[in-house]
């Protein structure tokens, strides 16, 4: 997992700087500051998490100034932003083809890397009025934490007791 980490930071500072002068944007603190932030983590944050990251370190920075600078990176191809059950956006720095599960109980992200997703052609009959540029699969479910602390076996009732408090994230 660290390696995964490792080579997304490392890909995303070499690019950082080509794809900022490419479309014309400075290379400003705040965005060098937020694309470590993300790139150093896994859990597909959302702008208040990536906030609590750097507010100490980046004196002065708001919630919106965040969550413009993750917008800027998804607009020029550095970040992805994934949709998820929680309606909060949520930002991924590894722009690689890859797939989501993600957990019903307690909102937890995690990659899935699965070669048999990553070609799917869906029925040329389906696709007359529409030209598919990109996507993504998410898997909804209940992750490992969560079965375990509710005592679920994976075969068991495939919905999950939302109304208590998970601490799996």
């Amino acid at each position: 997992m660290k390696d995964n980490l490792q080579y997304i930071r490392d890909a995303k500072r070499s690019e950082f700087e080509t794809v900022c002068r490419n479309n014309g944007l400075a290379l400003t603190i705040q965005r060098r500051t937020i694309l470590d932030a993300l790139a150093l983590r896994n859990d597909h944050p959302t702008v208040d998490q990536i906030y609590e990251d750097i507010k100490e370190n980046l004196k002065g920075v708001s919630r919106t100034t965040v969550y413009r600078v993750l917008e800027t990176f998804v607009s020029i191809g550095i970040a992805k932003k994934i949709s998820n059950p929680e309606s909060k956006a949520r930002f991924d720095a590894d722009t690689r083809r890859h797939h989501h599960l993600t957990c019903i109980k307690c909102g937890k992200v995690l990659d899935l890397y699965d070669p048999a997703l990553d070609n799917l052609v869906p029925n040329a009959g389906s696709l007359r009025e529409f030209n598919i540029i990109d996507y993504s699969i998410t898997f909804n479910g209940i992750c490992a934490c969560c079965r375990d602390r509710h005592h679920l076996s994976p075969e068991q009732d495939r919905s999950c007791p939302v109304d208590t408090v998970c601490s799996c994230k």
